[in-house]
Formats: structure tokens, sequence, C-alpha cells
């Protein structure tokens, strides 16, 4: 689809087409890193906060503790996680990414990261302190909503319009 022979597009319909393409570019970026979906999110996780711990993984990601283990074991064979052993508790670890992660990443991330600073450079500032916002509460809506289904996710899922179909 080319945007410049589309009609312009309604808020929910660009959030759709937004949505759409961050899907489809992290499991690009998984796919060129050779992990899944999960695999790649837990590694940003790791990459965002050096030194975190496979506890605070799971409290964050909602995976179990067995996942997150399964998950670092696999990136820390991959060569893009390493485990630092924390010297007062030899039970506890801390997680980083590895240059070699970092490396990886550098490539694949610099046609967007080119791109997006295009975009901006385009921008007045006004327009990037409203773009900003937007973001700023387009996330909060996306956190809150998902800690919503998250929460409800062991209720059935009923129809409201449930009785209206079911006339003889």
């Amino acid at each position: 689809m080319n945007a410049e022979e589309e009609p312009p597009m309604d808020g929910a319909s660009l959030g759709h087409e937004l949505s759409l393409w961050v899907v489809l570019f992290h499991d690009a970026v998984a796919a060129h890193l050779g992990v899944n979906a999960t695999e790649h999110k837990v590694l940003d996780l790791i990459g965002r906060h050096p030194g975190v711990s496979p506890t605070q993984l799971a409290q964050e990601t909602e995976l179990s503790h067995a996942a997150i283990t399964k998950i670092t074991n696999r990136l820390v064979e991959l060569g893009y996680v390493r485990r630092e052993r924390d010297p007062s508790d030899g039970r506890k670890f801390a997680l980083f990414a590895t240059p070699e992660h970092r490396r990886s990443m550098t490539g694949v991330m610099a046609p967007l990261l080119d791109g997006m600073a295009h975009v901006t450079s385009e921008l007045t500032e006004s327009e990037r302190e409203t773009v900003s916002r937007w973001l700023i509460g387009t996330v909060t809506a996306l956190r809150e909503a998902t800690t919503m289904i998250r929460t409800n996710h062991n209720s059935p899922a009923v129809p409201s319009d449930q009785d209206s179909h079911n006339t003889p």
C-alpha cells in the first residue's frame, strides 16, 4: 500500500496501521536474531535494564520463573545475554545484554532509526511536544488496557448482546 495514493486515514485506522507495522517490524527483528517474539521482548527488557534479575523479568512480563529461566538460558546460549552472579548471594544473578547483541541490533535498527530521525527533523518543537504527549498517552492507555485484560483473562467472555441471539 502506498500512502501517497490513499486518502488520509482517521485516527482508528492510523492506530491499526501503526500497530500492524510495529508487530511486523518486531517479528522481522526477532527472525533476524533467530529468536521468537517472547524471547525478543525479554531480550529487549534486558537490553534496556542492564542488571535486571530473572525475578524482575518474571514480574514485568508476567511469565513464570521457569519460562524466564528457559528464555534466558537460550539467550545466553545464543550469545546475546550474559549472567553475573551476585557476589553477596550466589543464588542470585543479574542479566546483561552482550556486545554481540548490541552489534546485531545496530545493523537491524539502522533503517528505522534513520527513518525516524528524518521524520522528527521535519517537525517543529511544538509538533514534537504534541507527538510526545500523544505517545505517552498511548503507552499509558496500552499499559492500562493490557493490565485490565490480564486481570480479567479468567473471566468468561460474554457478548453484551448475547440474549438477542437466543430467539427461537
